[in-house]
């Protein structure tokens, strides 16, 4: 009995996991650009903004960021984004750097790193 539940478990991780791969080429990068104004910072020389969007044909829970001078990661999240939509991050003094994570909309199954998560980890 165990050796088939160990059976059902892995093959939902791997199901899983591969349904993130497929996705993970779904959010797209379609542009991006320097020194344009941004209600957000105080002023425009070093200014960064990524722009993606979703090529997938279902409903995506995408988390991006883009990377600040001081290597710290501006995060942004949208649940649900439909196809066609876009989302964009911003970093007021950038590096040019930016990261993006997809899933299924409501795929609790698997977890996005959390905003410290990030900063820890590629905050570098």
């Amino acid at each position: 009995m165990r050796g088939i539940l160990l059976v059902v478990i892995l093959m939902v991780m791997m199901t899983s996991f591969r349904q993130t791969d497929e996705l993970s080429g779904k959010l797209v990068k379609y542009r991006s650009e320097w020194g344009k104004a941004c209600t957000q910072c105080k002023e425009l020389n070093g200014t960064y903004r990524v722009y993606f969007k979703s090529t997938a044909t279902q409903a995506l829970d995408v988390k991006v960021a883009a990377q600040e001078n001081d290597k710290r990661w501006r995060v942004f999240s949208r649940l649900a984004m439909q196809p066609n939509d876009s989302i964009v991050a911003y970093a007021c003094k950038g590096t040019g750097k930016y990261m993006s994570w997809v899933k299924a909309a409501g795929d609790n199954s698997i977890t996005f790193p959390t905003d410290e998560e990030i900063n820890l980890q590629y905050g570098k």
